[in-house]
């Protein structure tokens, strides 16, 4: 992608889930510095942080706490752009009060005077009037909006935001193999414990409502070992995931190996790389995969989950976590051992031309400074 230059470093302010250790919304936050770094070298970033220290050690930018609205106001006064986003920020189904602070971070910006870009989100659900009356009214001020997903602009344009949307993909499909591996990571003991004979299966699990799905996902990977691979759980969320991780393995004749410890955006990167097979029921898990070119069947407990495999072209290798069907999984999966080399290619294709729509969120951007 090409370089911009200008004579000014401009400053821009990143608002999102970040800091809490999560792998999918750090990744969104490595790739968005991956590319704007490389389209505007001199631009000063800060990004409001659950943990502003480790953001800063982790990243190499400045970070202050996102529960500081003194903090907040002070950045944003003095910076050129707002970005808000990527991951699933205007939602309020895991907690009603999400929309009211990244709206709230939203309209300090636009009150300020600054340019403010939604970055590649995935919005919804929203069941509260309230919420949907309030995202409304702030997205159409902002300046750009792009969006994660078809279904993201749909919901909008039923909530009445009338300023131009644009459907990209998830930042994260920015990233190439090359820009994540880590080979210190990739030689750590972990892998140790791996069959090197043996294909590696990399599976993100979580928790979800009475946890039904946790004995027939059991049961399907034993399945995988008595075929030959390893299977691997890594928690995409930490410590969230082990939860999961621990039913899963006391369900299982086999005996999984388990990383059980908070990974960096870049080592679950480098792991869905690293693997020859993603099973992920963490969006992230999938489009991580998808980045990294690694062949993956998902689970999907949410629509942003099917949504992302529909616009992969992957809808047919995608599970419901309510109606978990062990021999239909299993069809999924002989079909991927067989993937003729169209099948390989037309993927292939897909990821590329997602990677392009990645790079044009970033430049739209950088535009706007």
């Amino acid at each position: 992608m090409g370089m911009i230059t200008r004579n000014k470093s401009p400053k821009i302010v990143i608002s999102g889930y970040y800091g809490f250790d999560n792998c999918g919304d750090e990744a969104v936050l490595l790739a968005m510095l991956h590319c704007l770094r490389l389209l505007y070298p001199d631009a000063k970033i800060t990004v409001l942080s659950g943990n502003p220290e480790k953001t800063r050690e982790i990243y190499g930018v400045k970070a202050v706490s996102r529960w500081s609205p003194v903090k907040i106001a002070r950045e944003i006064l003095s910076c050129r752009l707002l970005i808000s986003g990527g991951g699933s920020l205007l939602q309020d189904v895991t907690s009603s009060r999400s929309p009211s602070y990244y709206l709230g971070v939203i309209r300090m910006a636009l009150f300020l005077r600054k340019r403010v870009m939604i970055y590649s989100q995935g919005v919804g659900p929203l069941t509260g009037e309230k919420n949907r009356a309030m995202v409304a009214k702030t997205l159409n001020r902002c300046h750009e909006i792009t969006l994660r997903d078809a279904h993201s602009a749909e919901l909008l344009k039923e909530l009445g935001v009338t300023r131009d949307m644009q459907v990209t993909c998830d930042p994260v499909m920015a990233l190439s193999r090359e820009d994540v591996i880590n080979a210190e990571f990739a030689n750590e003991k972990w892998k140790d414990q791996l069959d090197p004979d043996k294909p590696l299966l990399m599976v993100a699990i979580r928790c979800w409502k009475d946890d039904s799905h946790i004995v027939p996902v059991a049961r399907l990977l034993d399945i995988q070992v008595e075929n030959g691979w390893n299977v691997l759980l890594v928690p995409a969320h930490f410590p969230d995931d082990m939860e999961a991780i621990a039913k899963l393995r006391d369900h299982m004749a086999a005996k999984p190996f388990c990383i059980d410890k908070s990974l960096h955006a870049n080592e679950f990167l480098s792991l869905a790389a690293l693997a020859d097979r993603v099973f992920s029921m963490r969006l992230h898990g999938l489009i991580c995969a998808m980045a990294m070119g690694t062949t993956m069947l998902g689970l999907s407990y949410d629509p942003k989950v099917s949504a992302f495999m529909h616009q992969a072209g992957l809808a047919d290798y995608c599970l419901s976590v309510d109606n978990f069907d062990l021999d239909l999984a299993k069809h999924m999966i002989e079909r991927l051992d067989v993937l003729t080399q169209q099948s390989r290619e037309s993927m292939e294709a897909r990821r590329i031309e997602m990677r392009q729509m990645a790079w044009r969120t970033a430049e739209l951007a950088a535009r706007l400074f």
